[in-house]
């Protein structure tokens, strides 16, 4: 047909939107996985500061993959945006739970904290976009 673009294949689907996502949750937990000795901060919460970006990362990669590979469902995108916040809340929670038993790291509930505000700094406008939008 002319005018309509080809529809991509599921393999093209998953390396251009999951396979990112997958392999930046890996790099997550192999991060976490890391005995990380830090004598000297460069400013007080740096941690945060990375962990804020990490997670906003994460969030966009979530969001994204979710939005293209998903049906346009009737009551709009802001559900995208829910779901990518709590998947990334709960990948937060299990990261730092996963620290608990990596040598020389340390378990922090704000680090959860700052992991959920990246995730929600991202998708917020998303899933205010998609809540008040018509699809």
């Amino acid at each position: 047909m002319i005018g309509t673009q080809p529809q991509n294949s599921t393999r093209q689907q998953f390396i251009r939107y999951w396979l990112p996502v997958i392999a930046y949750a890996g790099f997550i937990l192999f991060v976490s996985s890391l005995p990380i000795r830090i004598r000297h901060a460069p400013f007080p919460h740096y941690d945060k500061v990375f962990h804020f970006i990490e997670y906003g990362i994460f969030a966009g990669l979530w969001y994204r993959a979710l939005r293209m590979t998903t049906p346009i469902p009737s009551y709009g995108w802001g559900w995208t945006g829910v779901a990518t916040f709590l998947i990334c809340l709960m990948f937060g929670t299990g990261d730092e739970l996963y620290q608990v038993f990596t040598p020389y790291r340390v378990s922090d509930i704000y680090d959860v904290v700052a992991d959920a505000s990246g995730a929600f700094a991202v998708v917020f406008p998303a899933m205010i976009k998609g809540l008040i939008t018509p699809t």
